[in-house]
């Protein structure tokens, strides 16, 4: 974190070292900006909540809520705040990020939500479960950054899927968006992400539903709902199809 984002006092208690790694959870209020700054160390963002516009010198974007940014050591960049407050996971290393990078993830997601948990817990534990989870979390994004041999439109169906998982659209939908057949679309998705379009969409809202049921206490009914099932019964049932346990067992065991 650069000092410059530490004087304005946007870090939520001190940085906790975990391993290789320093972990922390950033709060910032709606609307803030912080001019042309740069990190000494390798930095991986989750954004738990609202938004921030991150500008490098050759390269902006948007990163809202579920979206991972990773940014090389000694990049200069300046941020701007959305309208709401915001709040990222940031995990710190120097472990090699080579290029900039953002993408949305919802496994990476729930890692987050339960880094920012781990973060209020001291225990004889704490660090090791800490640095587990940046691990697994470094791991993930990496997985997802790495550029492979995959056709760019690849990219763009997934991330199409990952913005609208509530609702996600059928294959001839998404094809048509990035410009292929319905047939390559999901031969190529399959080949490359090891799962059909519609089981990676069916993925992305469970990640979703896990994440809040380990930082919310909303109501399973709610949260159901907000995850575009019909209703609890059926996502009780898809939970625990992928998780191997009830949401309401889920969350016990993770609080």
């Amino acid at each position: 974190m650069s000092a410059a984002l530490v004087r304005r006092g946007v870090l939520d208690g001190c940085t906790r070292p975990a391993g290789a790694f320093d972990l922390s959870v950033v709060r910032f209020g709606g609307g803030e900006r912080f001019d042309w700054h740069a990190t000494s160390r390798a930095s991986l963002a989750v954004v738990l909540r609202g938004a921030i516009r991150k500008s490098f010198q050759r390269l902006s974007f948007a990163a809202g809520e579920g979206s991972v940014i990773l940014v090389p050591p000694r990049e200069p960049h300046w941020d701007l705040i959305g309208r709401n407050p915001t709040a990222l996971v940031l995990v710190e290393s120097d472990n090699g990020i080579d290029s900039v990078a953002t993408f949305k993830d919802w496994g990476a997601f729930l890692l987050g939500v339960k880094i920012e948990r781990e973060l209020t817990v001291d225990d004889a534990y704490s660090a090791l479960a800490l640095e587990g989870l940046a691990l697994e979390l470094s791991a993930t994004a990496r997985r997802s950054a790495a550029p492979g041999r995959a056709a760019p439109w690849l990219k763009e169906a997934y991330e199409l899927l990952a913005d609208r998982f509530r609702k996600p659209p059928r294959a001839a939908e998404i094809a048509a968006a990035v410009g292929v057949a319905p047939s390559s679309l999901v031969r190529e998705f399959r080949a490359h992400y090891q799962e059909s379009p519609a089981d990676c969409a069916r993925r992305l809202r469970l990640d979703w539903a896990a994440a809040r049921l380990v930082g919310s206490n909303d109501p399973l009914a709610m949260l159901s709902v907000e995850a575009g099932f019909v209703d609890q019964s059926h996502f009780t049932r898809a939970f625990k199809r992928q998780y191997g346990t009830t949401p309401g067992r889920y969350r016990s065991a993770h609080r």
